[in-house]
């Protein structure tokens, strides 16, 4: 029979809940629960498909904004890159960037503020897609004992997606004898870009289990307002709502190799994706003071493709450069060749500041 570690203690007129090693108040533990499972119904009632990275690990803010403010530093920036299907059509290519601060308030502690811009252009029409997107971050203050954390995040975005309807041939513009790019396509939109308002939240809970065990799972809603999407002023044609959850994990084997396996879903409308899979780390750094190691694994995203990934993290910064391996059933076209991406991260760590003194003289 296992051991229950779970108890209730009283420290100063407050009851917490103490299962081990993490440690939360019984209001907090409630408050918690609730947001989870209100969010969990409200983000499975959903009825395109969001931009996605294969290196998520990589892109945090494009798979939860409970992530923001999420590491060991002042100021972080990323920049991802992807290009895919080149080898089948025009390339569908996709741009992010995003920079984050946990400088915060001086009243306010554990909070961070982020700002980035999504890029994604697509297909002989160049329909594009635009986001704008402000977000916040806030770690939940718990007793110092406590071994695990909770964050939370929001994330506002302001989109435009645009179609270039010149970049089209049409039957219209065959003049009986060849295309003639002067004839009119008879082909007319109502409109040809639209803007709208929206905004994603996520939750997010880590877990340090022992020395060399971590844990981190986070679940987040994307497009909770259910936009309207179409060029033809049709008010029941909506983007549809995006939940992702994911899980990951860090093993440490010894002083040297870190695994890091996980897994992310997404579900948006009749559409699922999963990727799971691993890297592994080895660190090759001749001081604490300066980090250097090279990262290598495999993820695969089921019935679609298996993803190499490559990189190296050098001081400040982490570089990854991965390649998926198409295995769907657009092979025949694409040959198994699938898509490039390239993920760019830079941290600025927080001073060292020294404290404040007075130099005394010397008589």
């Amino acid at each position: 029979m296992e051991p229950d570690y779970s108890l209730w203690l009283t420290l100063n007129d407050k009851s917490y809940l103490c299962i081990r090693p993490f440690l939360l108040s019984y209001d907090v533990l409630k408050k918690v629960l609730i947001l989870m499972l209100l969010f969990c119904s409200f983000c499975d009632v959903i009825f395109a498909q969001d931009v996605h990275f294969t290196q998520w690990m990589h892109a945090p803010h494009t798979y939860s904004p409970s992530s923001i403010g999420d590491f060991d530093g002042e100021y972080r920036f990323h920049g991802n890159y992807r290009n895919q299907w080149s080898s089948v059509t025009v390339p569908f290519v996709t741009f992010a960037s995003m920079a984050e601060s946990n400088i915060g308030f001086k009243n306010i502690k554990n909070i961070a503020f982020s700002g980035g811009i999504i890029y994604d252009v697509t297909g002989d029409s160049k329909f594009s897609t635009t986001h704008i997107n402000l977000g916040s971050g806030y770690k939940l203050p718990f007793i110092p004992d406590s071994l695990g954390n909770i964050r939370l995040g929001i994330q506002p975005t302001i989109t435009q997606k645009k179609i270039d309807l010149d970049a089209l041939r049409f039957d219209n513009q065959y003049n009986g004898f060849f295309y003639d790019g002067n004839l009119s396509s008879g082909e007319v939109l109502p409109r040809l870009s639209r803007w709208y308002f929206d905004f994603a939240v996520g939750i997010q809970y880590d877990l340090q289990l022992t020395e060399s065990l971590k844990l981190r799972t986070a679940i987040a809603g994307y497009n909770l307002l259910s936009p309207k999407q179409s060029f033809f002023n049709n008010n029941n044609i909506r983007l549809d709502r995006r939940l992702s959850w994911q899980i990951d994990g860090e093993y440490k084997l010894n002083e040297k190799i870190l695994l890091k396996p996980g897994v992310q879903i997404s579900k948006q409308g009749d559409y699922y994706a999963v990727n799971f899979g691993s890297l592994v780390r080895y660190d090759m750094s001749k001081s604490e003071y300066f980090k250097q190691a090279f990262f290598a694994g495999v993820y695969f995203r089921t019935v679609d493709s298996g993803d190499l990934i490559v990189g190296m993290d050098y001081d400040r910064w982490k570089v990854g450069l991965s390649y998926d391996i198409n295995y769907s059933g657009l092979v025949p076209a694409s040959n198994y060749r699938g898509g490039i991406e390239l993920a760019v991260i830079y941290i600025i760590p927080v001073p060292n500041r020294r404290p404040k003194y007075k130099v005394c003289p010397d008589y």
